[in-house]
This record gives structure tokens, sequence and C-alpha cells, in this order.
């Protein structure tokens, strides 16, 4: 066992990587409308050796900053208050600092007379429980669990409205877990003592890195699906995100059309319960979505199934750069959006789609111009300055908050303006009269 706050000697640098790591994905880049704008992101290895082990916090508090809102001050933090890397949602030096308990929150904690397991943050979004919710249950099949903690309550912190309900939970069943164990905390507690296991999965200034551990925990799900496979006729699909409704994504409609004249079958995988969805992609023969939650199902996915991703803004996810790489896949990278108005924080939108000439060129179209629908465009700018019917609300625009997107985009902007304008009414109506004139 290891001394209190303490990691073994064993335990390597967080970005440390085999050279002889790099997995042939044959990820293409080519139908990105910029593919030296991406160039750090091709050719890296998101693989870590990382020996994982645990750290066990004597007198550990876990503190909860806010349930519906923020993390970042979220975790564990040891009998002086201070913050135990390791126990946020990810760590690294462009997040919030974690601030230090005063003493007044110590004095006024609850007392509880246990050691208990901190399985973590648990966040209610498909990816990030995918990733960043998933990084320390490997500790709950391993030797020292079985032999020395296995009676232990096992405890996380629930965020953004997360209930231990449904996919979440079903997905830990499979890996053999026992959810009967899991209580969540939401006020702030201090433990006799807190088993912290390191990070399977975890995030540095470098990028997101997963490790064997963590494979071995998506291996457990992914022979799941292979051995209760149902034969399906659907072999290829796209994973839609237009149902959630959010407000910031325009045009995904038309890519569902798009799509589905391809032959694929438009999935919307928050109706699905998780045994439904692994069926699908365990039967999968070539996969299609944006990036984003559902993109990350790719994980579930036959080695070698075609998959076309397709980025909402000038932005690859890290987590799907990583997500990539633990399986040898035959991933696509297509443009297909002119999201001009995205901000810095390339999550929060907005988002424009259409069916680019990228996306046709994929698919080998005789025409392989854009295809654009002029109000989903009018619709997007509306949300990008924040202006609604009846209401104005300018300052919202994310436009000059992120110059890289205009330059990423500035190639097929002109050409993106100019096809709005030729199929907008007035300049339909100057070519009908220079027709009826004879003129041209």
């Amino acid at each position: 066992m290891t001394r209190p706050d303490q990691t073994r000697p064993d335990q390597t640098r967080p970005d440390q990587t085999r050279p002889d790591q790099t997995r042939p994905d044959q990820t293409n880049y080519d139908l990105l409308y910029d593919k030296e704008y991406y160039r750090e992101h091709i050719g890296r290895t998101y693989f870590s050796d990382r020996k994982l082990t645990y750290k066990t916090i004597h007198g550990g508090y876990l503190f909860i900053s806010d349930l519906n809102v923020g993390f970042f001050d979220s975790g564990v933090f040891n009998i002086n208050g201070d913050y135990i890397e390791g126990t946020n949602l990810h760590n690294h030096s462009k997040a919030q600092k974690i601030v230090k308990l005063s003493e007044n929150e110590l004095k006024s904690s609850k007392r509880n007379n246990s050691t208990v397991i901190y399985a973590g943050l648990f966040f209610g979004l498909w990816g990030h429980f995918l990733t960043d919710c998933m990084k320390k249950l490997w500790f709950l099949k391993s030797k020292d669990y079985a032999e020395n903690f296995s009676e232990c309550p096992i405890v996380y912190i629930p965020m953004a409205g997360f209930k231990f309900e449904g996919n979440y939970r079903r997905f830990i069943e499979i890996l053999g877990i026992d959810c009967s164990k899991f209580t969540p905390v939401t006020e702030l507690t201090q433990y006799d003592s807190v088993i912290v296991p390191d990070e399977s999965f975890f995030c540095s200034d470098h990028g997101y890195f997963f490790t064997d551990v963590y494979k071995a925990m998506i291996d457990c799900v992914r022979n799941f699906a292979v051995n209760h496979c149902k034969l399906m006729k659907t072999k290829k699909v796209y994973y839609s995100h237009s149902r959630l409704g959010n407000g910031r994504e325009f045009g995904e409609d038309k890519l569902e059309r798009y799509f589905a004249s391809k032959g694929y079958t438009v999935v919307y995988p928050e109706k699905l319960s998780l045994d439904e969805q692994l069926n699908i992609l365990a039967n999968c023969e070539s996969f299609a979505s944006t990036i984003g939650s559902c993109s990350h199902n790719t994980i579930f996915l036959r080695e070698n199934t075609e998959v076309i991703l397709i980025p909402r803004s000038s932005y690859l996810t890290g987590y799907q750069e990583t997500i990539n790489q633990l399986y040898k896949q035959r991933i696509n990278y297509v443009d297909s959006t002119f999201s001009i108005f995205a901000g810095k924080a390339p999550w929060g939108g907005p988002f424009l789609y259409f069916i680019s000439s990228n996306l046709r060129k994929f698919f080998h179209d005789e025409d392989t111009n854009h295809i654009i629908d002029a109000s989903d465009f009018w619709k997007y700018l509306r949300s990008a300055s924040g202006y609604k019917f009846g209401k104005k609300t300018f300052g919202n625009i994310g436009v000059a908050d992120n110059p890289d997107v205009y330059r990423y985009y500035s190639k097929i902007a002109a050409e993106y303006f100019s096809q709005i304008f030729k199929s907008s009414w007035p300049y339909k109506l100057r070519e009908f009269i220079k027709k009826l004139l004879g003129r041209k």
C-alpha cells in the first residue's frame, strides 16, 4: 500500500508514450478544407504506457462546487484542504485553478467514518462518460481492489443533473461491476480514508491519452456486443445529434437526408438502449456522424469499419483523435460545415452544416458542387448574432472571438456566399428578366 498522499515510484510521466505504439489507423484527412491547418494533430500518438496504481488519502474530503453548472473546483482534497491532482473531470494548465478549501469549509464538513473508493466525477454527457467518467473504474476490476477494498463503498460526484441510470448504469453493469455499491456525494464530506485510483484515460497539455488498462475496459464492452450480436440488415448508419434541440446547430437534417439517399439508416442514439446501440454498431460496416458524443461511439465498432467524421467547425476534437487510435478503423475526416461564427470554445457553437463539395466527392457524385440551403444560413446568422424575432440581444455573437475560424473557412467563403446569392430570389428574378429580354 502506498504512503498517504503519495504515488508509487513506478508511476511514469503523464504524457510518456512508447514510440512503437503508432497505430496504423489509416486516417484520411484529404477531404478537410485545409489539411495543413491540422498538421500538429496528424501523426501524433495518444497511447501512454503509464503504470497505474492508487493513492490513499487519509482524512480526505470530497468537495462539490456546483452540481448543476461548475466542476473545476470539485474533487478530492487532503486533510489540509489541498486539492489532489487527477480527481477532477480532467486536469491541465488551461483548466481553471483548483481552489484550496477554507478553514470554515473544513470545520463545517460532514463526517463519514469509513474508507471509500473514489470513482470520479460523473457527467451526463455520453462522450465524457465514455472517457472522463470511466477512467478510474479499472481499479474495481483489479487485484488490489479484490484483496483489500472489495467491501468498501464506491463514491462519485454527480454533475450537471447526472443520474445513475439508463445507459450509464448499463455500461457499468456490462463491465461486471456491482452498481449497488455506488453512492453519490452531494455535500462536502470527510472520510477516514479515500482511495483514489489513477486515471486510465487522462488529459495533459499535450492532448488526451489512453492506456492499455482503459482499452481493456472498452474491450470488455466490445466483446459483450459481439457475443450478443443479432444479425441485422442495417449495415450503414448515420448517428445524428439533431433531436437534442440545443438551438445552436443548423442544417443537420440535410446531412441526414443526404446520407439516407446513400443507403444509411439515421440513428438517434439517445432514443435507444445501450444494448440496442451495441447491436447496431457490431453489425455496422460504415458509420457516419458529426464529431462529438455521437462520434465517440466508434469505440464500439468492429475493426476495419469505414468511418466518416464531420467536424462541427475548424476543430478536431482531441477526444476523438485519441479514440481513433484504440482500434484499427478506416477513418475519413470530411468537412461539410460553414461554421464561420463558431467561438473559441469549440463545443459552444453555433454550427452550420450543408452538403459540401468534399462530402459529395467522398461519395463520387457526378456533380460535386455545394448543396446549400439559404434558410439554414440565415437561421445560423441570427443565432450567431444573438438576434431573435421580437427581441434584439446583440452581443452574443462569436464573431471576432475566434479569428482562426475565418482563416480556416476563407477558401470556401467566397464560393459559399456566391452560391447563397445565386439561390436568392433577387438574383433569380434578375436572371429571369435578362433571359426574357434576351440578354446575357
